[in-house]
């Protein structure tokens, strides 16, 4: 799994050392987090990255500057009106130096809705091939293919982030996913 570095594109934009990235992720919580940053000392991966930073991405707009207020407002608006129970996600190998599993079927239907939702609410969907992973490092890629034992969480929140290019993400907009059915205990 390759991944653009600075000059390459994503979505038909360029990648720049400055950029400010909005898109919708979700996060390990931190005991998955944990685990994940083990891996990566496990496997002599570069460390640099921040464990709180370590997330999956739903879905990316591009630069933030580039989208309207009116249009970030829309997206924010039908986020909230998302109704989504929380799920498990469940990864199980590191693939090149990303965490990918196998059981995402849960996360994949979440990411349908999500797009769904947006689409709902007249905006305009980027050309994003989804394939659910949480990157471990951005070091230099690395062909990796080695299975490790499933770390998984409850996915409980969706966030909306601005990823400001080496200086971490800044919350746009949290959306806390709501269990409907009672508990009977």
């Amino acid at each position: 799994m390759m991944f653009p570095t600075t000059g390459e594109s994503v979505s038909g934009q360029q990648l720049r050392r400055d950029d400010q990235m909005l898109y919708f992720m979700i996060k390990p919580d931190p005991g998955a987090a944990r685990a994940m940053d083990a891996l990566r000392r496990q496997h002599d991966m570069a460390r640099k990255y921040a464990v709180e930073r370590f997330h999956i991405t739903l879905l990316p707009f591009g630069d933030i500057r580039l989208i309207s207020p009116e249009t970030v407002d829309r997206i924010r608006h039908a986020a909230a009106s998302l109704q989504a129970e929380p799920f498990e996600v469940a990864l199980n190998r590191i693939s090149g130096n990303a965490l990918v599993g196998g059981r995402t079927q849960a996360l994949r239907a979440f990411q349908r809705l999500l797009v769904a939702r947006l689409g709902a609410f007249g905006i305009e969907i980027p050309d994003y091939a989804f394939h659910p992973h949480a990157s471990l490092t951005y070091e230099e890629w690395q062909q990796r293919n080695i299975p490790v034992p499933p770390i998984a969480w409850q996915a409980r929140q969706l966030l909306l982030i601005n990823s400001v290019h080496g200086k971490g993400h800044a919350v746009v907009g949290s959306w806390e996913l709501t269990a409907r059915q009672g508990s009977l205990f």
